[in-house]
């Protein structure tokens, strides 16, 4: 009551009341302020995956399986599973034509897997092709 959060229903309340309500109330013919989208130039564009292969190349993609026996995993390592691990823990989205493997991985280790990304990127110093690696342990 003191605040007036509940007050009596009485009809001097009333006035009150209904200045609450309107303070409440979104006018619906008030306009509300958009604010234009600016379009990415292709500098823009290529600055973006710049960075994600950079960011591709110099991390490491780490995915836990289980093991059947000598060190065979039980469901190999498919595109999709690669793609979605790249988005959950590098937060880079890749598409599926972008990445390069051949056969499904099935066993525990190391690997480089080739990436197929825009000749307009420059490669990294050393190497011929850009790479995303991949660990996959128990």
């Amino acid at each position: 009551m003191p605040k007036l959060l509940a007050v009596p229903n009485l009809m001097k309340f009333a006035k009150v009341v209904q200045e609450q309500q309107k303070k409440k109330q979104v006018d619906p013919h008030k306009e509300v302020e958009t604010v234009p989208e600016v379009p990415k130039t292709e500098v823009d564009k290529m600055k973006e995956y710049q960075t994600a292969a950079k960011r591709l190349d110099s991390a490491r993609l780490v995915l836990r399986k289980s093991v059947k026996a000598d060190s065979e995993l039980r469901s190999p390592v498919m595109k999709d599973e690669l793609i979605a691990e790249v988005a959950r823990q590098l937060c880079v989205n890749i598409e599926p034509e972008n990445l390069h493997l051949p056969s499904p991985l099935s066993s525990l280790g190391e690997f480089e897997v080739p990436l197929r990304l825009p000749r307009s990127i420059p490669l990294p110093e050393g190497k011929n092709y850009w790479s995303l690696n991949v660990k996959i342990r128990r």
